[in-house]
Order: structure tokens, then sequence, then C-alpha cells
């Protein structure tokens, strides 16, 4: 609702709210009846005698409850409900009518209003009527905005994982992410480091009110870096005409994030070491130092242990930084989540672009799982966008919308025995191949049987009858 709380005005020191409302009713009485009761209460009130002056107050001013008439002369009142609740989702519609039947009470119900007044009815009623309405519009908000709350608690804030990899991660989030400990997320190019970042930005008590200033080390050239962390002073350097607060000063309050800090300079080092000893930053030009309150949060897709043994980063401040690791992993670590990352992304695209929802056909999946995902989540997500746009005109995505050199795996070029003239043993191979794809099945689910069927689309008991006969050594396919 946009109306604000004015406090208790009764004896039973109950919250009331001021609503913004417009009635509609060719009844000049109980219009001006109704209008001068609920102003009583601090309501804003307009009056409409006709649906189309009121839906001209609707646009005019948006209001929080609609309270119209069945019957009006022109446009009658279920369609000036039906086209301003269309304008306006959230507003409280209740009708009137001094013909009131089941039926039209159903109809009216079914069409979004909130509740349905026959007449005649005394003022008290009408009160306890709106008062219900808005109750039950207020719980479904608050029911959707927790549904939301709860998705993103689970998804980290569009960090998406079912996986155990993933899980470990989620539950360090949960700790990690309430305090102000310094933290170094770690994993490949493309595995989503700054959502790691945000998550632990906007999940933090206090910071998430603050700012998130990210700074990419390595996109900022070497001449720059330096004043674009501290800052610097007016007359520092040529081109600097004002004083400048440098990222570290604009993130006080908040969180600064240092991603690719593998790249950093190695007199930077030092500094960027005593930012995090003192929290006080010194401005390029200037001799006295200026206190900062900031979380920082790092991260490489490099080896910083291996950098610091060849003398290309510092280990004092590698431990600076490396207070709490948190390793995010590659997608091949996590083929399982593969499935519920493509459909989060068509999702994602099709409402981008306008599209209906798309489904992805069982051989597009199977080798979206088998392939290797050099590029992880990054990847996968390009992959998917470009699918879902070339089957703007289907349902479902097929091997032919995906980008060749994904499409181009299924190639006969691309599998792993060729038939020559001298023929092949067809049983051995074929049984060869199915007992490689279920013990790698099994390798990615750690054991998990259920999970490893579904990897290959068989029913549980048929995975399971072929993994017995594996173990027998018995083959699968039989002769004929």
């Amino acid at each position: 609702m946009s109306s604000v709380a004015t406090g208790s005005a009764n004896t039973n020191a109950e919250k009331r709210y001021h609503w913004n409302v417009v009635v509609v009713d060719d009844d000049p009485g109980l219009l001006r009846t109704i209008v001068q009761y609920l102003s009583e209460f601090g309501h804003a009130v307009r009056g409409a005698s006709r649906a189309e002056e009121a839906w001209e107050m609707l646009i005019d001013e948006p209001a929080d409850i609609l309270l119209t008439d069945v019957k009006l002369p022109g446009m009658g009142g279920l369609e000036l409900m039906r086209q301003a609740r269309s304008e306006y989702p959230g507003l409280v519609a209740v009708v009137m009518s001094g013909f009131a039947t089941v039926h039209s009470a159903v109809a009216a119900m079914r069409d979004g209003a909130a509740d349905y007044l026959p007449k005649p009815f005394a003022m008290a009623q009408l009160r306890v009527t709106l008062d219900r309405a808005v109750e039950h519009r207020r719980l479904k908000e608050e029911n959707s905005r927790l549904r939301k709350e709860l998705l993103q608690r689970t998804s980290f804030d569009r960090i998406i994982g079912r996986s155990p990899a993933m899980q470990r991660v989620f539950q360090l989030l949960e700790k990690v992410s309430v305090v102000d400990s310094t933290v170094l997320v770690t994993g490949e190019s493309g595995v989503g480091k700054e959502l790691i970042a945000q998550a632990l930005h906007y999940r933090h008590p206090v910071r998430k009110d603050g700012p998130l200033i990210p700074v990419h080390c390595g996109a900022i050239p070497e001449n720059l870096i330096e004043s674009e962390l501290f800052g610097h002073v007016k007359g520092a350097f040529t081109g600097a005409d004002r004083d400048r607060p440098g990222r570290f000063e604009l993130a006080d309050g908040g969180t600064i994030f240092l991603d690719e800090i593998s790249t950093m300079r190695a007199d930077l080092q030092v500094k960027l070491l005593r930012v995090l000893q003192h929290r006080e930053v010194t401005r390029v030009g200037a001799s006295t130092a200026i206190p900062v309150d900031v979380r920082v949060v790092a991260a490489t897709n490099e080896d910083l242990r291996s950098k610091v043994e060849r003398g290309e980063f510092r280990e004092d401040l590698y431990y600076r930084l490396n207070v709490i690791p948190l390793h995010v992993p590659s997608l091949r670590e996590r083929h399982t989540d593969i499935p519920l990352l493509t459909n989060h992304f068509i999702h994602k695209y099709c409402q981008q672009h306008g599209l209906p929802d798309k489904e992805l056909s069982q051989d597009v999946m199977r080798l979206l799982t088998r392939h290797e995902w050099r590029g992880n989540v990054r990847e996968l997500e390009n992959v998917v966008e470009y699918a879902t746009v070339m089957s703007r005109t289907r349902e479902h995505i097929e091997i032919g919308d995906l980008p060749h050199e994904i499409s181009g795996e299924m190639a006969p070029s691309s599998m792993p025995v060729q038939v020559t003239e001298d023929g092949l043993d067809f049983r051995s191979i074929v049984n060869e191949l199915e007992r490689s794809l279920i013990l790698q099945s099994l390798e990615i689910t750690r054991g998990n049987k259920a999970q490893a069927a579904s990897l290959l689309d068989l029913k549980r008991t048929t995975f399971v009858e072929k993994l017995k006969r594996i173990r027998s050594g018995r083959p699968s396919c039989s002769p004929n």
C-alpha cells in the first residue's frame, strides 16, 4: 500500500492507516454519505458518479482503494475494476451492488475484487469490509515479499546451485557474510566471484546500507590505479585540477571489491598493505591520512600462493588478504547444477527478450551436461541466451539452436569410434561406452544412484540393473 501509518487514534491503540480512495456510485446521496464518512477517518476520498470520471481520477492520481457500484451509466463497475487493476495491480477493489447474487459476487472476485458489498449496508459494515480487504491485500504482498526473500536466501542473490560443492560455499557464506573479516575469493574466470562479493556485502547486517565499490585492478591503466584507489589532491600531477576521493574513501561504511588482485603492481601492494593494517588512506600528493571504515573482499583466478613463492606477490599482503579463503568451484566440478542453471537462464532471457518460456530437448540437456565449460557459468549463460534467441519462434530449444562450437560435439566426426572397412565389435563397444557413462555419472554425483540415473535420463531401477551387470562382469548388450 502507498499509504502511511499515522499512529493510534482510538481507545484500543490500534494502528490505523490513511488511504487514498476513489468511490463510484450514480446515487448522489449514497456517494456523498460514503465520501463524508471515510473522510472523517482521515482518508483522502474522491467521489465520481460515472466510471469514466473515476478512471480520469485514477490516471490523474493513483489510489489505494477503488469502491465501485456494479451498475453504472456507460462503462460498468466491473469493467472499470478490470481496467484499473490492469494498470495498477496493487489497487484494492471492492464492488457494491443492489442486485447482489452469489453468481455476481463470484464473478467479481474472479475478476480481481478483494470483497463484495451488497446494498443496502451500514457505514460501519463498509468500514469493516474495507479494513478486511486492505489487510488481505497487505498479507498477499507480505507473502510475496517473503517468498522472494526465501528465493534469494536459497540462491544467495543469483548464486545458483544444489550440488554438494555449492552447498559448502553457501554454508561458508552464511557464516562470513555477517562479519567484517577480509575474504579472498578464488576460482576460475567465469565462476561468479563478483556475485560472491555482492552476496557478502548485501547480506551484512550493517554494510548492506553502505556502498559496494568494485575495482577491477587489471582494467585500470597503471598510471591511474594509485589515484583511483587512494584519491589525489589538486595539483598532485598534470590534470589534477581538483581534490578527488579514491575508491577506498568512496567505499567508507561499506565494502570494496578488489577483483584481479594478482595483477596489482609491487609498489601498490605495499600501499594496500598499509591500508589494511591501519585502515586509513593517503591521497596522492597529500601528507595527511584519512581514516576509512571498509570491508575488503579480494578475488583472483590465479594461484596467489604460487605467485608468492615465485616472488611475484608480497607474502605479508597475501596473508592480510587470505584471512578467510573462499573457493568457488568450476562448473566442471558441479555438473549436477547445469540443468538448474540452464533453466534459470532460459527463464531470464525469455523474459528479457519478451519470449514465452521454452524447454530444452533431452538431447540438448545431455549435450550441455557433458560439455567441459572452460568458461564456466559465464560461458553457459552466453550459450543459453544464444539458443533462446535462435529458437524464438518455437517452444523447444534443439541442437541446431546451439552455437556451432557446442552443437558440433554431436557431429559424427567427434564420435570416439569410427566404422572402418575392417568393421568393429559393435556389442563390446556399446557395452564399454555404457560402462563408461555409468561410472562417470556416479563419479559426478559422488555415488548417488538417483542423481546419476537422472543425469543419464534413465529410470533409477534401470540404472541399478545396469550397474549390477557392470559389477558382475555381465554384458548389458546381449547378442541376438
